[in-house]
């Protein structure tokens, strides 16, 4: 009895910090439509703030919680509304998501870059670790500070929403955002409310939950990964139901690591150890297969088309030929220990590709690349094969893994979807990876055999690939391959019913089709391409631990895919030699997180034009250069020299890399004078006039009589 007291007390400790995180998570989402994927870094911001203001600073606790809570939480969150989230209002719902797992991995990397994550940080409990006795059960005054803290928030929270103005206006939007515009209740104000009082709620459980382990911004961040069941229990709508939720998850937790992974004597005992650790997700599963079908809902007019230009077989052709060469005109220009790194630029490459079909050309939103990639390279580590047929076993292998991971929640909406990847990936993260050797039909199996893999390089056709310019070269020729044969999936009748699903999935039921099978088949295809990328990258690497396929490295893939362009297969290759090459490492050595920080804070800028930057920027950019032949000969004639020069030792790489670089910007510059300039069209003359950019006018900025009048001569 005295344990089972332990175990509740604790239980709901862990309870009421997930009740808070849920609940932004559900205020913010029934409010702005938004789920906020960086919910648990806004966590870790809390948490890192209280510790520099009580500890590292000194203040007073009573001031330093005041802070946190009534000037740090409402001014990050009405900064975020302002300057990033209002900005998605139109776009499509896994262009939302993007925007803010960028933003979590941002913040992130801002947290590692200010506080270093080496050293060691500890908060002191609320109550200074003073106890009291229940049935001869200690019970620490800081444990009931938490639980009345979540019951008095949860109380705070429904009065705002059934008994205040802005609650009525809050509930009232998500109703009807229309009507209640019409009733004078500004979408803006009340968006920015949400937020202030999310992220507050965020600040709040990183205060309570920093006094009970050492403070880690990725472990916070993650964090969020657990509070998804609390949520999708409320059906990110009612916030009891989300309470109620947060308690199921916080008493299974404490109860399965009290009763079960404390005692080593229950059978298969060590199995499940890592169970307990990922036991919220099995929840989330479970909860998924509860939720009703999603109904079918016109949706409102996107604000910026996403559309998909068909790549052309001339194009790609020239495209995958030229990726070839370019690898093997750069294997003599990279150091030794630079070129080992960059084999691994394909396997990434590979993997970032995988993303194309599904959420470029489909829009369905899969969180787990890396996890599919792991599941590629445990393949090709078991077979004992290194030819070309382990590669196209470890891609049927993960498509099939694929197809099942999309049925848990493939009759629901892209947000479930989404959410079901996460878990996927989170459980591999925490069971499946570390899991001892199991016997299956008398055959023992050690997934990663004693925590790494060993992944001998591939001999294709008897090709000897050992040597890392060999290796470099060979996972080119894959990646053209691959590219090639994701050409031919969006010019053939499959790649025009992707377009169709993400254009209007209710126009594509209403034609008669299977959005399930549409659905899990390019789930199929997208996770057979990163079943290759990951054995690509296993044998690059060759000693792979789980470390390299973690939940959190996965988003910088999807993310770095997202800003470069979801639907253009070029961007595949930016993404794997921006994650894949040494080149900012060699840079910036001092600063291992730049990366991360460069891809989150390229990420949010996602809703201003959600297309990304090859097809809303480069390519119209370059299709000047086309046309002006003398300045395209030209250009390609002074990279081809430098070239020769790095080559031939007269120049070093630096020089090389600076002057292609200058070369590529000074070409559509070039191009676009000496080319005659188009006559403006009708929409850019009114746009110059108008006092604001057509598409705000109305909505963030006021329409005035000028505009009108602008608006009634055109």
């Amino acid at each position: 009895m005295q344990e089972f007291i332990g175990f509740t007390i604790s239980g709901l400790v862990t309870a009421s910090i997930f009740g808070l995180v849920a609940c932004g998570l559900t205020l913010t989402y029934t409010t702005t439509g938004i789920f906020n994927w960086a919910q648990g870094a806004l966590v870790a911001v809390g948490a890192f703030t209280y510790w520099q203001l009580e500890v590292g600073w000194g203040w007073p606790r009573w001031l330093a919680v005041a802070t946190c809570l009534l000037i740090v939480g409402p001014i990050i969150g009405w900064l975020l509304e302002r300057t990033i989230m209002f900005r998605l209002e139109g776009t499509s719902e896994a262009t939302k998501m993007v925007v803010t797992l960028a933003l979590l991995l941002g913040v992130v990397a801002g947290i590692n870059i200010v506080w270093d994550p080496t050293q060691l940080r500890q908060v002191t409990p609320l109550a200074d670790g003073r106890v009291f006795t229940i049935a001869d059960q200690r019970i620490p005054y800081n444990d009931v500070i938490v639980i009345g803290l979540a019951l008095l928030t949860a109380f705070a929270l429904r009065t705002l929403l059934y008994r205040t103005r802005t609650g009525v206006e809050m509930r009232a939007t998500v109703d009807d955002r229309s009507l209640a515009t019409l009733n004078g209740v500004s979408p803006i104000r009340t968006a920015s409310r949400s937020w202030m009082v999310s992220t507050s709620l965020a600040v709040l459980a990183g205060i309570l939950i920093s006094p009970r382990s050492p403070l880690t911004a990725s472990t916070l961040a993650l964090l969020i990964v657990n509070t998804y069941a609390a949520a999708v229990i409320g059906r990110l709508r009612s916030l009891p139901m989300t309470f109620l939720g947060a308690i199921i998850l916080g008493l299974s937790i404490d109860y399965a690591q009290g009763y079960i992974g404390a005692d080593p004597s229950i059978p298969g005992s060590r199995y499940l150890t890592g169970l307990i650790h990922v036991l919220p997700v099995v929840i989330l599963f479970v909860a998924l297969q509860f939720l009703p079908q999603a109904k079918l809902r016109g949706a409102r007019t996107l604000r910026v088309k996403e559309v998909s230009t068909p790549p052309t077989w001339s194009g790609s052709l020239i495209f995958a030929g030229s990726t070839v060469l370019a690898a093997i005109a750069l294997t003599p220009l990279l150091a030794p220990g630079d070129l080992n790194s960059a084999t691994k630029v394909w396997g990434f490459a590979l993997v970032a590709l995988s993303l194309v079909p599904l959420v470029g050309y489909a829009g369905r939103l899969s969180v787990c690349p890396l996890a599919f990639a792991a599941v590629g390279a445990i393949t090709v580590a078991h077979v004992g094969s290194h030819g070309v047929m382990a590669i196209l076993l470890a891609a049927v292998v993960t498509a099939l893994v694929g197809v099942l991971v999309s049925l848990t929640a493939i009759r629901l909406s892209g947000l479930y979807l989404a959410l079901a990847t996460a878990a996927f990936a989170v459980m591999l993260d925490g069971w499946i990876y570390t899991l001892p050797p199991f016997r299956v039909l008398g055959n023992e199996f050690d997934l990663f055999q004693g925590g790494t893999l060993a992944i001998a390089r591939f001999e294709p056709l008897g090709i000897d690939t050992t040597s890392d310019s060999a290796y470099f070269i060979f996972g080119s020729v894959v990646f053209a391959v691959a590219a090639l044969a994701v050409t031919a999936l969006r010019r053939s009748d499959f790649g025009l019913r992707l377009i169709a699903l993400k254009d209007s999935p209710v126009g594509y039921a209403t034609l008669g089709l299977n959005q399930r099978l549409t659905t899990a088949s390019v789930f199929a295809v997208s996770a057979a391409i990163a079943g290759v990328g990951g054995a690509v990258l296993g044998g690059a690497i060759q000693r792979p631990s789980p470390a390299v396929f973690t939940f959190l490295s996965g988003l910088g893939i999807i993310v770095a895919v997202v800003i470069v362009g979801a639907t253009s297969i070029g961007g595949a290759v930016v993404a794997g030699v921006f994650l894949g090459a040494p080149a900012i490492s060699n840079i910036f050595p001092k600063i291992s997180e730049f990366g991360n920080a460069l891809i989150g804070t390229a990420g949010v800028g996602l809703g201003q034009d959600p297309r990304g930057a090859i097809p809303a920027d480069i390519r119209p950019a370059y299709e000047p250069v086309v046309r002006a032949r003398l300045i395209m000969f030209g250009g390609a004639a002074v990279i081809v020299s430098a070239y020769v020069l790095a080559l031939t030792g007269v120049i070093g790489n630096y020089a090389f890399v600076l002057t292609s670089l200058a070369t590529l910007v000074a070409m559509p510059v070039a191009a676009a004078r000496a080319l005659p300039r188009p006559p403006r069209d009708l929409r850019d003359a009114v746009a110059d006039e108008l006092s604001a950019p057509p598409e705000r006018l109305g909505l963030t900025e006021p329409l005035t009589a000028r505009d009108m009048e602008v608006l009634r001569s055109a």
